[in-house]
């Protein structure tokens, strides 16, 4: 199972548009593609763009236009258990601490989130915990990035590629 993951994009949904339709013709295959959040529009026009593929989201601090809003979603993927979030209501500008401390009261294999615009990975209690960083504004210095998911078999495995270079 192959899943792209995309946070905070802010409306630049042709780099997201460009890197799936890459992603696709190398891979060949495309099971899921996750959004983080800011901007909700943005996950919803992948989903027009690419209607065969499911497109999982949350809401961010910045989709303040909608009345409902979930900002944390649990889902079961390929046999792995995923928490998704944007992460501003876990205050993981400050620290990624509420988030070691959800792997260690909950049985999940991967926590995603964004809101920080910066790519991150950890892995705590048995719990992989990344963010893709940002598709739209980088504020590590490392580039526009996002994320690959493999899931074969027991195995899962992330990668944070810059958008520069595709894979």
């Amino acid at each position: 199972m192959k899943i792209l993951v995309f946070s905070d994009s802010h409306d630049y949904c042709d780099r997201m548009i460009n890197i799936t339709k890459e992603f696709i013709s190398k891979a060949g295959t495309l099971d899921y593609i996750i959004h983080l959040g800011d901007l909700v529009r943005d996950a919803q026009y992948l989903q027009e763009k690419f209607s065969d593929i499911p497109v999982l989201y949350v809401y961010g601090n910045c989709d303040y236009s909608y009345n409902q809003r979930e900002y944390e979603k649990e889902y079961e993927l390929g046999g792995k258990k995923f928490f998704i979030l944007h992460g501003h209501t876990r205050q993981v500008k400050h620290s990624p601490d509420s988030l070691k401390n959800i792997a260690e009261q909950k049985d999940y294999d991967m926590i995603l989130y964004g809101h920080i615009h910066e790519p991150r990975e950890d892995y705590h209690c048995g719990t992989y915990i990344i963010n893709p960083g940002s598709i739209s504004r980088d504020r590590s210095g490392m580039g526009k990035s996002y994320c690959v998911i493999d899931i074969t078999g027991n195995d899962i495995c992330a990668n944070i590629i810059r958008a520069e270079r595709m894979f």
